[in-house]
């Protein structure tokens, strides 16, 4: 059952519907995918009642262009429904006829919403066809022009026209002798739009028309507008929403980042990390949905582009792939365009000096990606000294990519453990990687040596000392020194072993790895390297 409220007579009826009103509430409704529509509602003559068998039309153009047309009748509530295929917002032209009368209206419906209910229609059979109207009970959403508009100067439409109706208990226009002034106030807006003009006096057909201009502010509006009964009690339409949309990329909101900057792209090919775009207007909102931005990269595969979201964000996929970057790094440049004043400072203190692109209507923006390889260990002294007169000892530890000496990736971890009697290790034990951060101090583009932070997570110093907090017996004595490395360039494992007391250095054991395939080098000064195998 459908709940009706009588005011009087004749009566409005109001169909319940969980569904998010269309067209008359001036909802905006952009669509997704392809899906069915339902549309319902209820067609009642001059006086009220249910027009039984009354024939429906429902006319619509499809995203292929064609024309369609569907027909349904009235049961015997007078009510219809019926469905519609559409892939997108669509404008829906409903009529009702009956006896030579009809009746229609135009309703946007869109695939993310479902349904479409609380039509109302009246003919004018049944009654008295010159019945005047009554009182005015309610204010309707007669036309919207846009849906959406765009900030002050954005080179868009800032500016919607929105006409209001006021109609009687039947859902008729007052007239003119009954004329009442409609104001206009925003439910919510994003800081500065503007209504003109706030107060309207009805026409001869109810109607009251108000723009609402944009600011520089993007978000959402909404609209109502309100009036009085002669008895003086307040009534308002539904609110009316409006979405208020940034203006085109400009260079000061322009940004460029990867989820990393060291991803492990020499391992093996076919690694992958995002890069994401970040595009705002000049005054700091995100540009129009869609805006279009492309990408290119000197070293590997990267998504050609993609189109922004209502956030102005945006990400696509760099690959490792062929050619790979000479010396590990790599660039991603990103372009889009913007307008003749792309360069525009409107807040000179959040943004002090825009790049010169050398095109006013081209922006664009290139960061460097480091390509890292498998893991690389250098420990020096390559052994260890058991001997408590030799605590503590102190090791220089190097951890790097084998191609080019490089960081390896981000959330590595380096692990150091000492064995023996009454002894532990100190220092630089446990440590996780920071990202890689370069600079293009020299201007001249990028590359190894623009790495400004490789000495904090490529070197490293630890210390084997006695522990005092051990209650054991015996003379403090190192049996095994262990390092591991882990993370997403691979995992190495080094375990450093005591010299004999009757070897010299150059007799030293080699250190042990548990690190299959792992090649280990001692260095002329006593150290060892050890280098993860190739995959």
């Amino acid at each position: 059952m459908y709940p009706s409220v009588r005011v009087g007579r004749p009566y409005v009826l109001i169909l319940a519907s969980a569904a998010l009103l269309v067209g008359t509430l001036g909802c905006d409704l952009g669509g997704g995918g392809s899906d069915d529509v339902a549309l319902s509602g209820q067609v009642l003559d001059a006086a009220s009642n249910p027009v039984v068998d009354a024939q429906v039309v429902i006319q619509f153009t499809d995203a292929t262009g064609e024309r369609v047309e569907q027909t349904s009748r009235t049961d015997s509530t007078g009510r219809f429904r019926a469905s519609v295929e559409v892939d997108e917002t669509t404008d829906v032209t409903i009529t009702v006829s009956k006896q030579g009368a009809s009746a229609q209206q135009v309703r946007q419906v869109s695939p993310d919403v479902g349904s479409a209910s609380d039509l109302s229609f009246t003919l004018e059979i049944g009654g008295e066809e010159d019945r005047e109207p009554g009182r005015p009970t309610d204010i309707l959403l007669q036309d919207q022009s846009a849906s959406s508009i765009r900030v002050q100067e954005s080179g868009g439409t800032s500016i919607a026209r929105l006409t209001f109706q006021v109609v009687d208990s039947t859902g008729k226009a007052i007239q003119a002798d009954q004329a009442v002034d409609v104001d206009f106030r925003f439910g919510q807006e994003p800081g500065d739009a503007t209504l003109t003009p706030s107060t309207v006096q009805t026409d001869g057909q109810g109607r009251a028309t108000v723009n609402v201009s944009s600011g520089t502010t993007a978000g959402v509006v909404q609209l109502v507008a309100e009036t009085e009964r002669p008895d003086g009690t307040t009534f308002a339409s539904k609110p009316v929403s409006l979405s208020i949309h940034g203006g085109l990329p400009n260079k000061c909101h322009f940004s460029l980042a990867p989820e990393q900057f060291n991803f492990p792209g020499l391992t093996q090919l076919g690694v992958t990390t995002p890069i994401q775009v970040f595009v705002g207007d000049k005054f700091g909102n995100p540009v129009v949905p869609g805006t279009a931005v492309s990408f290119s990269a000197n070293a590997g595969l990267i998504g050609g582009s993609l189109q922004t979201d209502d956030q102005g964000r945006g990400s696509v996929t760099l690959t490792s792939a062929e050619p790979l970057p000479e010396g590990g790094v790599g660039t991603v440049r990103a372009e889009t365009a913007g307008t003749d004043d792309v360069n525009t400072i409107v807040n000179p203190d959040n943004c002090p000096d825009p790049a010169d692109t050398g095109n006013e209507n081209t922006i664009s923006e290139t960061i460097p990606i480091v390509f890292s390889g498998r893991p690389e260990v250098k420990v020096d002294p390559g052994q260890i000294e058991p001997s408590s007169t030799e605590l503590p000892q102190t090791y220089e530890l190097t951890v790097q990519d084998v191609q080019n000496n490089n960081p390896l990736a981000p959330g590595t971890t380096i692990q150091v453990q000492a064995e023996g009697t009454k002894v532990k290790a100190v220092g630089n034990t446990d440590i996780t990687l920071d990202d890689t951060f370069l600079s293009d101090d020299d201007g001249n583009g990028f590359d190894a040596g623009d790495i400004v932070n490789k000495d904090e997570i490529t070197s490293f110093t630890f210390r084997v000392v006695e522990d005092l907090d051990i209650e054991e017996a015996g003379s403090p004595t190192v049996e095994t020194v262990t390092i591991s490395v882990a993370g997403p360039n691979g995992s190495l494992e080094i375990v450093l072993t005591p010299t004999s007391a009757n070897t010299s250095t150059s007799a030293a054991p080699q250190p042990l790895t548990q690190t299959e395939g792992a090649t280990v080098r001692r260095t002329a000064s006593g150290g060892v390297v050890v280098r993860a195998p190739q995959e």
